[in-house]
């Protein structure tokens, strides 16, 4: 038996249970840090693993010296459910450790900022990085004081009704070349959604199917269904690949376009692989990861 004194505070773990509830994220999110709370075993009903994090705060198994450090940044699309997908590509590529640095609900800014941090902390030897969808405002109507002459004290005239245009990519351009100028040795994933140009005029509310993420389809999060909606998103998902894959060409970092391997203009079924408008089935994680693996495979010797 160990003495008290060899006792290693740092290999504790927290049991949780899985919930299926708005609160669910608050067990795993840490507010201050932005970022996964580290060491947290997650199970279901019967007592089976669901998910775990380590103890640097990502998604997988705990870091293996032996073995060189790859890391998925991204949101909820590289987060997704169960282990999710990255760690499919470890015996894919034998010597290599690819955790999961995604994070449901994050912008592309602290994707940025959290893998920065992290790189500079640990030798991380390959960086794959999905920008997701987060920031995404939706053109809403504002409601605005008429403009007055400034000589003017009282105004009687009514509001104005604007639209404010949707908005989410805007400084994009000059924070991702930024974060890859500081992070060169990192490839970029294109974001995939299940819409496309064939089908973005379409009400696709009859397809909508309640069930589980291998069973059901749903549009996106809380935003509410209309077909101006689904146009924005499509929108927001086309610009920011296009933004990607710009960058991109111009700073000669490799890109990997999963949006264009997936697209579902070429689909007989365009919920096939996706539960909702932009993330994967879990049967479908084997699926990215062989594609995902064929396009960097010869940087993994």
């Amino acid at each position: 038996m160990k003495a008290a004194g060899n006792f290693d505070p740092s290999r504790l773990r927290t049991v949780l249970p899985v919930a299926d509830t708005d609160v669910f994220k608050a067990l795993y999110y840490d507010r201050e840090q932005a970022a996964l709370r580290p060491n947290l075993t997650f199970v279901d009903r019967t007592g089976a693993i669901v998910f775990e994090t380590n103890e640097v705060g990502l998604k997988g198994d705990p870091i293996d010296a032996s073995r060189k450090l790859a890391v998925v940044w991204g949101d909820s699309v590289v987060f997704g459910s169960g282990r999710s997908w990255p760690w499919l590509l470890d015996p894919l590529a034998p010597g290599w450790q690819f955790l999961n640095g995604g994070l449901d609900g994050d912008p592309y800014s602290n994707i940025f900022r959290r893998a920065a941090e992290f790189n500079g902390r640990h030798p991380v030897a390959l960086n794959l990085l999905m920008l997701g969808w987060h920031h995404f405002v939706p053109a809403r109507q504002v409601i605005r004081a008429a403009p007055r002459p400034r000589w003017l004290v009282w105004n009687n005239d009514p509001p104005e009704e604007i639209w404010a245009p949707r908005s989410g990519n805007e400084n994009l351009q000059g924070e991702l070349t930024s974060f890859l100028q500081r992070v060169p040795n990192t490839i970029v994933l294109t974001t995939p959604t299940a819409l496309n140009r064939q089908i973005i005029d379409r009400d696709l509310s009859p397809y909508f199917v309640r069930g589980s993420d291998e069973t059901g389809f749903r549009f996106l999060g809380d935003l509410r269904y209309d077909i101006h909606a689904q146009h924005q998103v499509f929108e927001h998902i086309t610009e920011r690949n296009d933004i990607a894959r710009a960058v991109c060409a111009r700073l000669g970092v490799r890109l990997v376009d999963v949006c264009a391997a997936f697209d579902t203009e070429r689909s007989a079924e365009f919920r096939e692989h996706f539960y909702d408008v932009l993330h994967f089935r879990p049967r479908s994680y084997p699926l990215l990861t062989q594609f995902i693996y064929a396009e960097i495979k010869d940087l993994l010797g």
